[in-house]
C-alpha cells in the first residue's frame, strides 16, 4: 500500500498516525545499531519509514538497502 493510500485511509477513519525518519549511518557498526533500533521500534507500529537520503547521493547505496530492509520487516 502507498503512504499516501494510508494516510488517506487513516484521515476516513479519523485515526492518528505517526512515522519514524532515519538517517544513513557513516559507520558499520552505526549501521548495525541503526537495524537493531528498526527491529525494536517497528513494534509500535508506525503508518511508514522513510531514509534521509545523503547530500549529492552520497549515501546512496546505504539508504536502498535501509529501505530494502525497513519493507521487509
Amino acid at each position: 500500500m502507498k503512504v499516501i493510500e494510508k494516510i488517506r485511509e487513516a484521515a476516513k477513519e479519523d485515526r492518528v498516525i505517526f512515522s519514524f525518519e532515519y538517517f544513513p549511518p557513516k559507520t558499520e557498526d552505526g549501521v548495525d545499531n541503526l537495524f537493531e533500533r528498526m527491529e525494536r521500534m517497528v513494534a509500535h507500529n508506525p503508518a511508514f519509514g522513510d531514509i534521509t537520503w545523503g547530500a549529492g547521493g552520497s549515501t546512496a547505496d546505504l539508504t536502498l538497502d535501509i529501505s530494502n530492509r525497513m519493507q521487509n520487516m
